[in-house]
C-alpha cells in the first residue's frame, strides 16, 4: 500500500511537471534518447528518480493494484457517457459505455495488460474517449486473466464475448473489434476466429501497438527492451511466464499464422509507437495484413512510447494520437463500402 501510494503522489507530480517548460528540458538532457518526445522523457525521468518497484518483481495480484492505479492520474479525464450499462456474456462481464448521439455502431475493446493485468476499471478513462470521440458503444469485455486463467483462456473470452456483442449490433450499424497492447493480440485473435468459422466478420478491427509475436524474435525486442520506456523486456517476459502454459510459443502467435490465413482480412488500424520493444512486430504486421489484401492505416508515433493511451492526459503527443485513432476509425467506417467493393490499399496515416 506505501509503494502504491507513493507511485500515486509521484505520478500526480510528473502531471504537474510535465507541463512545467524548464523542468521538460531538464529531462531532455538527463534523458538525451534522440526523438523520444520530451514530456515522455520527463516522466521518465520522475520513474527513475522515486526508484518505483519493477512490475516483474511483483506478483500477479499486487501487479494488478500497481498498474490500474499507478497511471491514473495521467490519464484522461473521464468523458460522460449517456448510459453504462453492466451485462456478461456467460461468466465474462461486459461494460457497455454509450455516448450522447450514439450512432449504433459497436465497438468490441479488449484492455492491455500481457493476459496477467488490466481490467475493465483501469481502461475506463480510455474506453469513455473513444466512445465520445467516434460515437459508437464500446463495450470492454473483462476477460479471464494468468496465471489463474491461462492461455487459451482469455481469447476463448474474446471470441464469445465477441460473438454475443455482435448480436446487439443493429442493421444499419458497424462493427468494430480493437484493443491495446495484449489487447491488440486478442483482436488479431478474434478477427481471424470469426473469419474463418462462418462469424461475423468485424467491419474494422483496431490495434493499438500489439504484441503478436510471443516467441519474441522481432529485432525491437533486443533494441528497445533493456531500456527505461515504461515497457522492458524482462516485463515481457515476466507476463509470458504467467500467461503461457505450455508448448511452442509459434502454435499461439498470429504471426506464425500462414500468408493464406490472412487473405480477406478484415480493414485495419494499427498503431505503433517508435519507443515500444514491439514496434517491429506491429510494423510488420500492418505490412502483413495489407499485403493480404486488407485495407490498412498505419499509424506510427515515432517518438511515443509503448502504453502511450494510458498517458494521453498528460502527454500532449500521446494526445494527438490518441485523438487520431478515433478520427481514422470514424473515416475508416464511412469507407467500408468501397472497401468491401474492392478497393484495397494502404493509407498511412502521419
Amino acid at each position: 500500500m506505501v509503494g502504491l501510494v507513493k507511485e500515486q503522489l509521484m505520478a500526480a507530480a510528473v502531471r504537474r511537471a510535465m507541463k512545467t517548460p524548464w523542468f521538460v528540458r531538464l529531462a531532455g538532457r538527463q534523458r538525451p534518447d534522440p526523438g523520444l518526445d520530451r514530456q515522455i522523457a520527463a516522466a521518465l525521468e520522475f520513474q527513475r528518480i522515486a526508484k518505483l518497484p519493477d512490475l516483474e518483481t511483483m506478483e500477479p495480484a499486487a501487479a494488478r493494484t500497481y498498474t490500474e492505479a499507478g497511471l491514473s492520474p495521467l490519464d484522461l479525464d473521464p468523458a460522460p457517457m449517456a448510459e453504462v450499462i453492466d451485462f456478461r456474456v456467460g461468466a465474462i462481464p461486459v461494460r457497455a459505455f454509450v455516448p450522447r448521439g450514439a450512432t449504433g455502431d459497436w465497438f468490441v475493446y479488449f484492455h492491455g495488460g500481457g493476459g496477467v493485468t488490466g481490467s475493465i476499471k483501469g481502461s475506463d478513462a480510455v474506453t469513455r474517449h473513444l466512445a465520445e470521440q467516434t460515437r459508437a458503444t464500446v463495450a470492454s469485455v473483462d476477460y479471464r486473466l494468468a496465471p489463474e486463467h491461462k492461455h487459451p483462456a482469455g481469447i476463448d473470452d474474446a471470441n464469445a464475448a465477441y460473438a454475443a456483442i455482435a448480436e446487439r449490433v443493429p442493421a444499419h450499424g458497424k462493427l468494430v473489434v480493437g484493443g491495446d497492447s495484449f489487447g491488440g493480440f486478442l483482436t488479431a485473435h478474434v478477427e481471424h476466429h470469426a473469419r474463418t468459422t462462418g462469424g461475423r466478420v468485424p467491419d474494422l478491427q483496431v490495434l493499438i501497438y500489439p504484441i503478436v509475436d510471443l516467441t519474441l524474435s522481432s529485432p525491437s525486442v533486443e533494441r528497445l527492451g533493456h531500456g527505461r520506456y515504461l515497457l522492458t523486456k524482462p516485463m515481457i517476459d515476466w507476463y509470458l511466464a504467467h500467461y503461457w502454459a505450455s508448448g511452442d510459443k509459434r502454435d499461439g502467435s498470429p504471426w506464425f499464422w500462414p500468408d493464406a490465413e490472412l487473405d480477406g482480412a478484415a480493414s485495419a488500424i494499427v498503431v505503433t509507437a517508435g519507443f515500444d520493444p514491439l514496434v517491429d512486430e506491429g510494423d510488420a504486421w500492418a505490412a502483413r495484413l495489407r499485403d493480404g489484401g486488407a485495407t490498412v492505416r498505419h499509424q506510427q508515433n515515432p517518438s511515443l512510447v509503448h502504453g502511450f493511451l494510458s498517458l494521453a492526459g498528460a502527454v500532449d503527443a500521446a494526445r494527438v494520437a490518441t485523438d487520431r485513432i478515433c478520427t481514422d476509425i470514424v473515416s475508416m467506417l464511412r469507407a467500408t463500402a468501397s472497401a468491401n467493393s474492392g478497393m484495397r490499399g494502404s493509407q498511412p496515416s502521419r
